[in-house]
Parts: C-alpha cells; sequence; structure tokens
C-alpha cells in the first residue's frame, strides 16, 4: 500500500479511502482484478463514481491490520462457493448438478462442458446458467465418485 493513502474501516460496515491530500472517500468498493486466477494480487479500490482511487499490486504487500480490513471486506462481497463432493449429474442440455459446497447442498445447470474453465492453478471454474461460478481448487482431492463424474465432462 502506499504510504501517500490509506484505508479505514466505517463503523456502519464499509470502507473510507483517504488520499494522500486528506480528501476522504466515503464507502470505496474493493474489486479484485483477477478473482480467480490471481486473488491475491491486484485490488482496485473503486469510488462511488466508479473512478479508480488506487491500485493495490499484492494484499501480501499490505501492514496486517490494514491486509485483514481488505480481505474481511472481499470476503463479504464475494460469492464463490467451492464444490467438496458431487452427488450427481443429469445430462441434457442444459446438465443438472447435485453438489455438496462448502456453503452446503445445493443444485445448479451447466449449459454446456466449455462452461468448466480450468484455472492456472490446476483448478476448475464452473459457472452455471445463472452465472453463478463454483470453484474446485483440487479436482485430484475429491471423492473418487465426484471424479469420475467430472472427468466424463471433461
Amino acid at each position: 500500500m502506499s504510504a501517500a493513502w490509506s484505508l479505514e474501516p466505517r463503523r456502519t460496515g464499509g470502507v473510507d479511502f483517504v488520499a494522500a491530500d486528506g480528501t476522504r472517500h466515503p464507502d470505496v468498493d474493493l474489486r479484485r482484478g483477477f478473482p480467480l486466477s490471481a486473488p491475491r494480487e491486484g485490488v482496485a479500490v473503486v469510488g462511488p463514481d466508479g473512478s479508480e482511487l488506487a491500485w493495490i499490486a499484492s494484499l501480501d504487500a499490505l501492514v496486517p491490520g490494514v491486509q485483514a480490513l481488505v480481505e474481511e471486506v472481499l470476503a463479504a462481497r464475494e460469492f464463490v462457493p467451492v464444490i467438496e463432493r458431487i452427488e450427481g449429474i443429469i445430462e441434457g442440455r442444459p446438465a443438472e448438478w447435485s453438489v455438496v459446497t462448502d456453503r452446503g447442498a445445493c443444485r445448479f445447470e451447466l449449459a454446456h462442458p466449455d462452461d468448466i474453465a480450468r484455472q492456472p492453478d490446476g483448478g476448475l471454474s464452473i459457472t452455471d446458467t445463472s452465472g453463478i461460478r463454483y470453484r474446485v481448487p483440487e479436482p485430484a482431492a475429491l471423492d473418487v465418485r465426484s471424479r469420475r463424474l467430472l472427468d466424463r465432462l471433461l
């Protein structure tokens, strides 16, 4: 983080950006530049008008207190369930998936196998017909049945 600006938590939730000249921008938004391929790198600080106020190149470069604040805000804003087990897949167009995620059991539809994308870290990103992304960080770590179901589509 630049010593020229700072982030401060709001009592009502959210974050304020304080520029080098002391100008306060209340209730800014934090957005990852690369949420799946490099989640710890590239976070934009965006003002209420949509303008980028600052760029955080790496979360690891932040002081611990600010890093924790940024991670807390990002976690509250993001929704990317992690698939822990695949219960079943009913093939068709769209295919109906029944899975268990880190947020509980759910069902979703997958329009096409191309909606399963391999990530640079070896994980998978699955986007359902509603636009919700699911993550499989380590496909090899899934149980045998889940891997077999997934392998049929890859």
